[in-house]
């Protein structure tokens, strides 16, 4: 199987606030892959790195050692609502397909199919200030998407959601990755998401963060993640996460 997002023996520091002399390292010696088609969930505590590892896999930051490649060009969803407050639902899917100059009739028919898709076919025409947070949110995920590359980068972008909606958001993403199919990292500092969304879950250190373990997570597909919590092996597996995210400092250390 071909690899989606490959990262290598990456490092990231920052200048120090305190010193012109010292770094801050964020991000440690991380080498991570990305298969084709898979789920990947990045764990790890505030502060750990992991949304400054999304985005040197974006192209946003610049890597101080190490390398990143994608299959394709990646298209990313951050936690805030990526969308223009002076264009329509409809109007900010198709902005990145207008940048790429696709033709009108391509471009609103793409927009047509991704507004099906995220459920916001009846809200096409709204402005992002007369619809909720969640639809927000759902319209970001469909301007990813327009992007049609085979690799998605998502930055906690359910974290600011109440639990309802942040559920229903999460069953609406794993319904629309089962029919693109593609492969996606996505960061969370919380057990319950990465359980629920991913293929496989890498728990990252408190910074400099590093990778402590990497978690094959054995639930099949399609899921419902209300049903998955009643199967046994849930609990076993969140507990052994939490026990990961408790001691990450002494395992990175130990490693």
């Amino acid at each position: 199987m071909s690899t989606g997002i490959s990262i290598q023996g990456l490092w990231k520091a920052f200048p120090s606030a305190e010193s012109k002399d010292e770094v801050l390292v964020a991000v440690e010696d991380v080498s991570l892959e990305v298969r084709e088609n898979e789920f990947v969930c990045v764990l790890g505590p505030s502060g750990c790195g992991k949304s400054t590892l999304l985005r040197v896999a974006a192209g946003l930051e610049q890597a101080s050692l190490g390398s990143v490649t994608t299959e394709s060009r990646p298209s990313v969803v951050f936690q805030e609502h990526g969308v223009f407050p002076w264009l329509t639902v409809a109007e900010n899917v198709a902005y990145p397909l207008k940048l790429r100059g696709v033709p009108r009739a391509e471009r609103r028919e793409r927009v047509r199919e991704l507004l099906q898709l995220v459920g916001l076919t009846e809200f096409a025409s709204y402005y992002p200030a007369q619809i909720s947070g969640g639809m927000r949110q759902r319209t970001s995920v469909a301007r990813a998407l327009a992007d049609d590359g085979n690799v998605l980068l998502m930055d906690e972008p359910f974290g600011a959601l109440d639990e309802q909606t942040r559920v229903a958001l999460q069953q609406e993403l794993l319904r629309i990755w089962e029919r693109t199919s593609k492969s996606v990292l996505f960061i969370t500092h919380s057990v319950d998401e990465a359980l629920t969304l991913a293929d496989r879950v890498v728990v990252m250190s408190h910074r400099p963060g590093r990778i402590i373990a990497e978690i094959e997570i054995p639930f099949g597909r399609p899921r419902d993640i209300i049903e998955l919590r009643r199967d046994p092996r849930y609990g076993e597996i969140t507990y052994q996460l939490w026990n990961l995210l408790e001691h990450g400092t002494e395992q990175g250390e130990a490693a």
